[in-house]
């Protein structure tokens, strides 16, 4: 159907909308963007809302539609869930035209959970600083946004620990101090921030923490520690991680086998085979992934030419 036809369709709220016809709001055109913004303004909040909520579906169920130019038009929503909705569909996106909407929401009066929401989405865009794939300016910008926030003692605490987990990977002697804050902490959900944090620096340095939260009564913390360990990629912690796979606790197991996966190396792999051989279906399914991924990282090439 044309596009005017399906935004009328939409913007009727007596019309029933199927889920592949979205597929007429796919990688737009300036000149479709602004005729869908037209109407968008027209539309009452809870249809607005729904919208939204069934083009993140409708991008996950089906790879090849494209909204990125909705969802950053969404950015600039005054509605909270419109914005949670635009920056979850907005999670693989890596180009930096988002970076400013993102801070801005960060930096804004919005509840804690949108502005936690937006310290997250920021968190992937560290780790292409650190790789050379954006920017200095624009990494100076991010590093700084998440900086003031953590550092405010007036920040809810939810986007104080989001922004530590965002900031990570820049490693600075400051985040340091900050992560060493936050592990100290009596509140489980900023520690178990400061354990993930301690991943994303990189940083080797925290392995004798990590090996000992493995053993931490709380699952978040030992799931935690677990990705941590797996981000950090030292062989060394190979064995530490064996326990997990018989862990009370059935995400903590599977933690344990993606961080055996992301390690690699003689012994991982060994472990991983004996899951595939004893564990229980759904964990002997996750071995078997992270046995492949080993594989592909190990001779990327042979991977190739199997598939």
């Amino acid at each position: 159907m044309a596009l005017d036809l399906f935004l009328e369709t939409l913007a009727d709220l007596s019309n029933q909308v199927e889920a592949g016809d979205f597929i007429e709001l796919s990688d737009l055109t300036p000149e479709e963007l602004g005729a869908f913004a037209r109407v968008w303004f027209d539309i009452p909040l809870e249809r607005q809302r729904w919208i939204v909520g069934s083009l993140v579906e409708a991008a996950e169920d089906n790879s090849d539609m494209d909204f990125i130019a909705l969802f950053k038009m969404f950015l600039k929503d005054q509605d909270e869930e419109v914005l949670e909705k635009a920056m979850e569909g907005l999670w693989e996106h890596e180009d930096r035209s988002i970076i400013s909407g993102l801070i801005q929401i960060l930096r804004s009066d919005k509840s804690s959970s949108v502005r936690s929401a937006a310290a997250v989405a920021l968190g992937k865009f560290p780790v292409l600083v650190q790789e050379g794939k954006l920017l200095p300016k624009d990494g100076e910008s991010i590093h700084e946004s998440l900086m003031e926030v953590l550092k405010d003692p007036d920040q809810h605490m939810e986007v104080r620990r989001r922004s530590l987990e965002a900031v990570a990977p820049f490693n600075t002697s400051d985040i340091k101090e900050l992560v060493s804050w936050a592990y100290e902490s009596s509140d489980i959900k900023l520690k178990s921030s400061s354990i993930y944090a301690m991943g994303r620096t990189g940083e080797t340095t925290w392995l004798p923490i990590l090996i000992k939260e493995l053993d931490n009564r709380e699952p978040t913390i030992r799931y935690e520690t677990a990705h941590a360990c797996g981000e950090l990629g030292e062989e060394d912690v190979v064995p530490h991680l064996i326990p997990l796979l018989q862990d009370e606790d059935f995400q903590v197991q599977l933690a344990g086998i993606k961080a055996l996966g992301k390690i690699g190396g003689p012994l991982a792999k060994k472990v991983l085979l004996h899951c595939v051989k004893e564990g229980d279906a759904v964990l002997e399914d996750a071995a078997r992934d992270e046995l492949q991924n080993i594989e592909m990282l190990e001779d990327p090439m042979a991977f190739s030419s199997e598939a």
